[in-house]
């Protein structure tokens, strides 16, 4: 039977995958009995149709003793149940990994949203995959109030109980250690993000913060221990936190975009942006350049098929036509010609590629958004063009000599 509960699974090429702490279980992520962490992302319109969503449940219980009722043997021999014991967090790391060869293989990526102890889990269960294969499925770490450096309630607790999952959690205990020390040495490990809660009493801000985090990459929510993974609704601030986190992973973890050669030199001559060129006699150079930057744009637009990918885009290309409008005054105030004036864009564009038009669609590169400007021309109107005499006639009964 598989330790991965289901929230949603529709064969989306990517999941969402949450990992409890001590103590948890499925109810670790409840507000109520209606409403769950996991299934706000489920429902999510922007994760939707990318993300299946499931839960990693491992056994997990402070008290290590039986009733005094039965004996061992009745206990053992007297049921059909299954009989659980506390493993230590290297132990469950071991169960999710091979929840990931067994029942997570197919996904493109994984991304983690881990509470307390089931940080250190996942960190264990990811170490396991770099140190084997120098590669992981989990292309995101999100830690919610994980002890990286122990709990100090930990400490407390193991002297009232024999758990070795509290004894794994005591301050510089040696799975504590262990996990630091290899994390902070291992190749290309996910790129994290770490959450706290301020009133949290059980897990410090300088634990729940790695020696190896980043500030740029650490966030205060006004919650505590147990708060921070329930959320009661998707206004909550460390459900926006989240969601954010696993839309810039999402975005960073994808395949980059190889620029492809344009080949047919004849291809998009009646296209609207070319002719728009022709009657601006700009160079055939020029021309040519610009059908390649179009086809790569186009062959970019075939990727970027979810709802929020195509938000992303439609403010990029907002972007890109304010950057033609610019340029489009200087030609006007300077009289530059219309070679001049495109290659203007060109260069804009080019120049402002991790700047104003820096996007979170980390493939797209300068090649692409100066393919975009041609894209946005490849209309039958006069809202981009290249020659101040150029009129919508002009195009239309360019159009109509072409056909």
């Amino acid at each position: 039977m598989s330790m991965i509960t289901w929230v949603k699974k529709d064969s989306k090429p990517n999941a969402v995958i949450f990992v409890h702490g001590l103590k948890g279980g499925q109810e670790t992520w409840s507000f109520d009995e209606n409403i769950s962490f996991p299934k706000m992302l489920a429902t999510d319109p922007q994760l939707s149709d990318r993300f299946d969503v499931g839960c990693f449940n491992y056994f997990t219980t402070f008290t290590t003793s039986y009733g005094i009722s039965k004996s061992i043997f009745s206990r053992l021999f007297g049921s059909i149940k299954k009989v659980r014991k506390n493993l230590p967090i290297t132990e469950i790391a071991q169960l999710l990994r091979t929840e990931f060869e067994v029942n997570l293989n197919d996904y493109e990526k994984i991304i983690i949203v881990a509470h307390s102890m089931g940080g250190l889990v996942s960190k264990a269960c990811i170490l396991s995959h770099l140190e084997e294969t120098q590669n992981t499925l989990v292309k995101g770490f999100i830690s919610l109030a994980v002890p990286h450096s122990g709990a100090k309630i930990a400490d407390i607790g193991s002297f009232i109980s024999s758990n070795i999952q509290l004894e794994n959690l005591n301050v510089l205990s040696d799975a504590i250690y262990q996990f630091s020390r290899e994390w902070v040495s291992a190749t290309n490990p996910p790129p994290t993000k770490y959450i706290y809660g301020a009133h949290d009493l059980f897990v410090e801000k300088k634990s729940a913060l790695a020696i190896e985090s980043q500030k740029k990459d650490s966030i205060a929510v006004d919650e505590d221990h147990f708060s921070i993974c329930k959320p009661k609704s998707q206004s909550e601030t460390v459900y926006k936190a989240v969601l954010k986190y696993i839309l810039e992973f999402d975005a960073k973890s994808k395949e980059p975009l190889t620029i492809k050669d344009f080949q047919d030199n004849n291809q998009y001559d009646d296209h609207f942006f070319v002719l728009k060129m022709v009657i601006a006699d700009i160079h055939e150079g020029i021309t040519g350049n610009a059908k390649g930057y179009f086809f790569n744009a186009e062959e970019a637009r075939k990727l970027f098929t979810s709802d929020h990918d195509k938000n992303l885009l439609s403010v990029l290309y907002g972007k890109v036509r304010e950057v033609y409008r610019q340029e489009y005054e200087y030609h006007i105030a300077n009289r530059t010609t219309a070679d001049q004036f495109i290659q203007s864009v060109h260069s804009k564009i080019m120049s402002e590629d991790n700047g104003y038009l820096k996007t979170l669609l980390a493939e797209l590169d300068g090649v692409h958004k100066k393919g975009m400007i041609h894209q946005l021309a490849n209309k039958a109107d006069t809202t981009i063009v290249w020659s101040l005499n150029t009129t919508l006639k002009d195009i239309v009964e360019k159009r109509g000599s072409e056909e």
